[in-house]
């Protein structure tokens, strides 16, 4: 109970004895209440008489605004126990684009079922950027793969192979299985993430050089220049599951592997929504 609706009960009533039942306090606990209230604003609201009291004139501007700030203490009320319930929420999910694809959309699906009025807004982007909105709270959560936030607490959902990617005529199509080595010194179409991740390391560690000749910031703009006779390139299965271009997709004989899966910020305070759903997360799909 806020003081404000024990002075607005006064205001009422013009009685400090009624009020004082009402709310099961003591007369004088509601009087001393009201003198320290009175002594923040530096001014008096009531005209104490024998009959109760009375509110002093133009003090009604002032009770108008004790009435907003209980009804919006209501709200806050309201909305918290939504939350605590998630009886309502709003979740900022961030996700690479292979994820936001094949695997989020039957995620969201069978949690919306349980949970029908968590609504959730969804960025599609690459790793640098989806860090970057993490970190500056514009997400609250993201989908990624695990080489990409080694600091970050991370809930794996699955393994994602890493595949070459070339054009049909290309000589390499001819093999039914590719090493890494034949990658080397060919023209290769750079992706999004660049040579900051997996493939950049897998790179490092075997000396493999190829030519990168373009950088394309989308990876289906890149399947189409693979498509098209520019190059090659390496992309993970899962976004090339069905993926519409005309292109060749083979194997590495050294099976290159990412992990995917949920990060959120350490040490951040998560909403109850938001620890919900990435709780769900966990023991639905890992």
């Amino acid at each position: 109970m806020s003081k404000y609706e024990i002075i607005l009960d006064v205001c009422g009533t013009g009685s400090i004895s009624k009020t004082a039942v009402k709310f099961n306090y003591t007369q004088s606990a509601v009087s001393q209440l009201i003198k320290n209230f009175e002594r923040e604003l530096g001014l008096s609201l009531f005209r104490r008489t024998k009959q109760g009291v009375q509110l002093l004139p133009h003090t009604e501007e002032i009770v108008r605004c004790l009435e907003n700030i209980c009804r919006e203490e209501k709200k806050i009320e309201r909305i918290v126990a939504d939350l605590n319930s998630l009886d309502s929420g709003y979740i900022r999910i961030g996700s690479i684009q292979s994820i936001s694809y094949h695997w989020l959309p039957d995620i969201l699906r069978d949690f919306s079922e349980i949970y029908p009025k968590i609504t959730f807004e969804l960025c599609i982007d690459g790793f640098r950027p989806l860090i970057e909105n993490l970190k500056n709270d514009k997400l609250d959560c993201i989908f990624v793969s695990r080489y990409s936030v080694p600091d970050y607490p991370f809930i794996p959902l699955g393994d994602d192979e890493l595949m070459l990617v070339t054009p049909k005529g290309h000589p390499l199509a001819q093999k039914t299985a590719v090493s890494l080595s034949d990658v080397d010194n060919k023209d290769f179409i750079l992706t999004s993430d660049r040579l900051d991740y997996e493939t950049g390391k897998i790179f490092e560690m075997n000396g493999i050089k190829p030519r990168i000749r373009y950088q394309v910031m989308e990876d289906f703009a890149a399947l189409k220049m693979v498509e098209k006779g520019f190059g090659i390139t390496i992309l993970p299965k899962l976004l090339l599951h069905n993926a519409p271009f005309d292109v060749c997709v083979r194997s590495f004989s050294e099976h290159y592997s990412r992990v995917l899966g949920a990060a959120y910020l350490p040490g951040k305070q998560l909403s109850p929504a938001v620890l919900k759903f990435l709780s769900f997360v966990e023991k639905k799909y890992t």
